[in-house]
């Protein structure tokens, strides 16, 4: 479950907006309703998302091999 902290009653309405629509053509139209700094808005919430969603994948990756090459470059 993707969780983003700190946002506001508006962002949540947004999200819960973009959220709603069904398809990238439904949303594509949501946003173009929108006004242009709520639209940005929307955008950097659609990057939060993403990054959000980016992490938990990453974060249940097998790293070691990883940590192992990293390690040898740490001073």
């Amino acid at each position: 479950m993707i969780q983003i902290n700190g946002l506001t009653d508006t962002q949540v309405a947004l999200l819960d907006e973009m959220w709603a629509c069904d398809s990238m053509e439904e949303l594509n139209e949501f946003l173009e309703t929108l006004d242009p700094s709520d639209r940005l808005q929307a955008i950097r919430l659609q990057y939060l998302v993403l990054l959000a969603e980016l992490d938990e994948h990453v974060a249940k990756m097998p790293l070691d091999e990883a940590h192992k090459v990293l390690d040898r470059f740490r001073l």
